[in-house]
């Protein structure tokens, strides 16, 4: 197998030592779209916050600062979430489980986080429809995507595994997820001088 496309499928399902080392180096390249999609999540002390697709927990770390009252990491990866368990302790839930199909009750969650994991969902929207299940009325989500234009630069997106979008794109994910047209709004940002990045917020209407 090429190196791209083992990349591919570990960015997908990291594994073993070299998803060990991917998840601490996504930690750093990720840092500024993590901190800017916190920002626009906008917590207020006392919510109950999800981090579908947690990893190695770092955005969960920085949630802990903003006073929920619960804070909730959802990975179907093991590396990943012993990696967090080891970061925040008994500071938030760490549960193993599928995006497609959340192992959380129905409207029981003020805010989620979702970054970098909806490359992976599938033609359904399934992740998006998941998430605005969970969301309580007024509840919403941010997501964070590499932009298309970006990613079609990088060899291991081109293996099949990834799909991409660009503002229109998320927009329509985050629409036939379940999100109201008037909920949803996209915005792009630069990551680095060479990357840019997608910001998707939705609130679940009443």
């Amino acid at each position: 197998m090429s190196f791209a496309g083992s990349l591919a499928r570990q960015l997908a399902h990291p594994r073993g030592s070299s998803g060990r080392l991917l998840g601490s180096a996504m930690d750093v390249l990720n840092r500024r779209p993590m901190r800017l999609a916190i920002d626009m999540l906008a917590i207020r002390p006392g919510e109950d916050v999800l981090d579908a697709g947690c990893g190695t927990g770092a955005a969960l770390a920085e949630l802990r600062w903003a006073g929920p009252a619960s804070l909730t990491g959802i990975d179907r990866s093991d590396v990943m979430l012993n990696m967090a368990q080891r970061s925040l302790g008994d500071t938030a839930t760490l549960i193993a489980g599928d995006l497609g199909s959340l192992p959380l009750e129905d409207r029981c969650m003020d805010a989620a986080l979702a970054l970098n994991i909806l490359y992976f969902d599938g033609s359904d929207h399934g992740f998006v429809r998941e998430l605005h299940r969970v969301l309580r009325p007024g509840g919403r989500m941010v997501a964070y995507v590499t932009h298309r234009g970006t990613m079609e630069g990088w060899a291991f997106a081109r293996e099949g595994l990834h799909r991409l979008y660009d503002a229109g794109d998320l927009r329509a994910a985050l629409i036939a997820g379940g999100f109201a047209e008037t909920e949803v709004e996209v915005h792009e940002v630069a990551v680095t001088r060479s990357v840019r990045g997608l910001i998707g917020r939705a609130r679940r209407g009443s």
